[in-house]
């Protein structure tokens, strides 16, 4: 009796098994469609870049051995701000708001392009391991503190830059920064701030991600290179620096992992910045979905501006100013 039950339960157990990893494959290898040229997008400010001060480059090595490609952007500050880039990109559009922020004094400024990105060696679009870009951001600030002498740590991103740059703020288990400007931050596909599909700016297969989390959650990463995400980009933007998509590993990185529970957990001075003719997002949920911080957090929705031109607007160039100015007494308490 007992071998039959005990037959009975492994039967049902790989028959189970079975079942689970059809319906991962199916869904990991189900047809993805893409479609091109769909309008989102005005580029036409990312054609411009600064000539002003492009920054000094620099190889700046990781733990792992990895050298990742940066610009610093010296100033007389002992602040520094290190500035993460949006998704698919790189720093070079950065050189501008850097440039500002820089010459301003408000902070010595690191633009790295993102382990995956730009100038980096390796595999294009794709990390290790989740989580490694953490590690990234550590080994940046540890740069910062050792080698440019850095008062304050002032951490910063535009688009996913800045829902990356929220992911690692709101972990109450990585290590502390001082400040934080999250500049049209990108907030996960499932925040009521993201239009369908980023506005038409990205492709989600979300029945790839779906079954790569599948077999994530019984251990099974090697798929986790596949790419899951692909970007709508204009042939006159889509240089050799641009990345055409994201691997599962990468896009459950490079974001908020719990925005909800990340904008909770602020416990240090934020400002969030949003144009009102974003192509992506909602910007009038900005301040409903920020709330919960609002002791810390400051939302402010910038009138004509858009996704990509925010970062060169004069505007926010002085609400950084006036921000960083109003917070420097509180920063030191």
């Amino acid at each position: 009796m007992k071998n039959k039950i005990l037959k009975w339960g492994i039967k049902t157990f790989l028959i189970t098994v079975g079942i689970y990893a059809s319906i991962c494959f199916t869904l990991i290898y189900w047809p993805i469609k893409l479609e091109k040229n769909i309008e989102n997008y005005d580029f036409s400010s990312v054609k411009k870049h600064s000539e002003i001060n492009s920054g000094t480059e620099q190889w700046l090595k990781m733990r792992d051995g990895q050298e990742i490609f940066s610009r610093i952007y010296k100033s007389k500050s002992n602040d520094v701000m290190i500035l993460i880039h949006g998704s698919g990109s790189e720093s070079r559009y950065l050189s501008e708001i850097a440039n500002e922020i820089a010459s301003r004094n408000i902070a010595t400024v690191i633009t790295p392009d993102v382990r995956g990105h730009g100038r980096n060696k390796g595999k294009r679009g794709d990390i290790d391991f989740i989580g490694q870009l953490e590690n990234d951001i550590e080994d940046l600030i540890h740069f910062s503190n050792k080698k440019l002498y850095a008062n304050k740590i002032i951490l910063a991103g535009h688009s996913s830059g800045g829902g990356f740059i929220l992911r690692y703020i709101g972990n109450p288990n990585n290590r502390k920064v001082d400040k934080a400007i999250l500049i049209a931050p990108y907030l996960g596909y499932k925040a009521p701030t993201v239009k369908p599909n980023s506005g038409g700016w990205v492709i989600v297969a979300l029945k790839r991600i779906i079954g790569l989390s599948m077999l994530n959650n019984l251990g099974i990463k090697k798929l986790n290179t596949l790419p899951v995400l692909f970007f709508n980009r204009p042939k006159n933007i889509n240089d050799s620096l641009q990345v055409p998509s994201y691997s599962y590993n990468m896009v459950m990185n490079f974001d908020s992992k719990n925005y909800e529970q990340e904008i909770k957990n602020i416990e240090i001075p934020c400002l969030v910045l949003v144009g009102k003719k974003d192509e992506s997002f909602y910007p009038e949920k900005f301040p409903i979905v920020f709330k919960p911080s609002k002791k810390f957090t400051e939302v402010e929705i910038m009138e004509n501006v858009k996704h990509l031109d925010i970062v060169k607007n004069k505007l926010t160039f002085k609400l950084i100013e006036e921000w960083n100015e109003k917070n420097k007494t509180v920063a030191n308490n």
